[in-house]
């Protein structure tokens, strides 16, 4: 079933103003406000979980953007007084996201077909309960707890040093990696440098690990500050070398910052440290601004810094998904599935450039690669890279939906596939259905309609059957829909 020639009369979604302001003292509370911002302006792009709690109650925020199968991990304020890198990263989120909803480019990125095909997640404050003691000291806190941090603070009540969470525990001194012989230790709880009783005993640093396991990604970014420079290597495997210099190397050449020399027997106990020893894969420590010594980096700083590291994100995704699309193997499929869309046919693989376009047909699906197909189309065979809704099954139904509220109709099932109108409150005829999406038949022809934002309706003689069609659609598994589709199920939403 194809959907047929449609003329466009809406523009492409509109992006939000920014959310993120970075000249400002970036604290907990208001990077908590600024992700259920993000979360509510992105719908189906960002999207956020906690990983738990700190030791005092706060929720350790993992936020992500993008839809693809691939998987960047960037991470900040490990240490409390570095807090700029979590503005940082929240800036880049906000402004990658912009730039998806409005279809715009940043640099030479094309930041929608990347994100697209890479799903960046972002702990944009590690240290929760640290930076907010760096912050804003003891103010409110037992009297107890605060005469302990004083004394682990030197006895001074001023804390804008701090660099430990709020245990005394400098958290990028916990991971397994060299632990027990890492240089420059104190050992006891203090404002910086303890790396505590035994590697993972911190539930920030545990929950960064469990993590990490769970989205499995092909690059890790840690963001540091200061001092303008770039760790890349922790007893790299020889056949590593080359690939991870070159991307040292070339995050060199965006941000201005120097590559650290390995050493050969380095301190260990960072996460950069342990992404390396645990995965065998690129990862990075870049450590932003001038030298401030024991002191957060000035605001004024920022400016400067985001230019440096603008396109840090995207140059990272880019990497990530050409080393996850290196890995993938080619399943078989052998199966009919309606191209939606135009789309580009192209002889290999991972081409940019010179395919033919393939209008909207029946092809018959031979093989996937990641999120490539090799198809059998009109204009011969080849593969094609479909953005997410353009291949689908579809199945056949016959039944009405009811739209309560208006709602949008689109050329394909993807809320960023091109408008085609706003349907008015009104019931109409349903002909197929895609996961949640519905093709309606109206007399300005078949539109796709989000489901969720109507009311399905059988007829009578169907309604037994159509229950158990419905229930199963309802309880599929999201892989499934990943197998025949090409997207990446949507994550569970951000509450606040």
């Amino acid at each position: 079933m194809l959907l047929g020639s449609l003329f466009i009369i809406t523009g492409p979604i509109q992006a939000s103003a920014n959310i993120v302001n970075p000249n400002q003292v970036y604290s907990y509370t208001v990077m908590q406000r600024d992700i259920e911002r993000l979360v509510k302006a992105y719908p189906d792009l960002v999207s956020a979980e906690s990983l738990g709690q700190t030791a005092y109650g706060r929720q350790l925020w993992a936020v992500k953007l993008g839809r693809g199968e691939a998987v960047l991990f960037l991470n900040g304020s490990h240490h409390a007084r570095e807090w700029m890198t979590s503005t940082l990263l929240m800036k880049m989120i906000d402004t990658y996201a912009q730039a998806y909803y409005s279809n715009g480019e940043i640099a030479d990125y094309n930041v929608r077909s990347l994100l697209d095909k890479v799903s960046i997640w972002v702990v944009p404050m590690v240290n929760p309960d640290g930076v907010t003691l760096s912050q804003q000291g003891t103010a409110g806190l037992p009297v107890n707890l605060a005469q302990t941090l004083r004394r682990y603070n030197g006895n001074s009540t001023n804390f804008s040093r701090w660099k430990a969470n709020m245990q005394g525990i400098d958290l990028n001194r916990q991971y397994p990696a060299r632990w027990s012989t890492i240089t420059d230790a104190v050992k006891y709880p203090w404002y910086q440098n303890y790396k505590g009783q035994k590697p993972g005993q911190a539930p920030e640093v545990q929950a960064m690990m469990d993590f990490t396991h769970k989205i499995d990604p092909e690059v890790t970014i840690s963001y540091h500050s200061s001092g303008e420079i770039i760790f890349w290597h922790f007893n790299t495997l020889n056949s590593n070398l080359t690939r991870d210099k070159t991307m040292a190397r070339a995050l060199g050449s965006l941000t201005g910052y120097s590559l650290v020399t390995p050493q050969k027997n380095p301190s260990g106990g960072g996460y950069k440290d342990w992404f390396i020893q645990e995965y065998g894969r690129p990862g990075f420590t870049i450590e932003i601004a001038n030298y401030a010594g024991e002191s957060s980096v000035p605001l004024r700083q920022f400016s400067g810094i985001w230019s440096e590291n603008k396109e840090v994100g995207l140059y990272s995704a880019l990497q990530s998904y050409s080393l996850w699309l290196g890995k993938q193997k080619i399943q078989y499929l052998q199966q009919t599935m309606s191209l939606l869309a135009g789309t580009e046919l192209y002889a290999t693989i991972g081409a940019a450039a010179g395919g033919t376009n393939l209008q909207p047909q029946n092809i018959q699906v031979i093989a996937r690669k990641g999120d490539w197909y090799q198809v059998q189309a009109d204009k011969g065979l080849g593969w094609i890279h479909p953005s997410p809704g353009k291949l689908a099954i579809i199945e056949e139904i016959t039944a009405t939906a009811e739209l309560k509220v208006s709602a949008p109709a689109y050329k394909y099932p993807d809320d960023f596939s091109p408008k085609v109108t706003v349907l008015a409150p009104q019931t109409v005829q349903v002909s197929g259905r895609w996961g949640t999406w519905l093709l309606a038949s109206t007399p300005g022809g078949q539109w796709w309609i989000d489901g969720r934002k109507a009311e399905l309706k059988w007829p009578i003689e169907e309604a037994a059957q159509s229950t158990a069609v419905d229930a199963d659609t309802t309880d599929a598994d999201p892989a499934a829909a990943v197998e025949q589709s090409g997207q990446t199920p949507p994550e569970p939403g951000y509450t606040p």
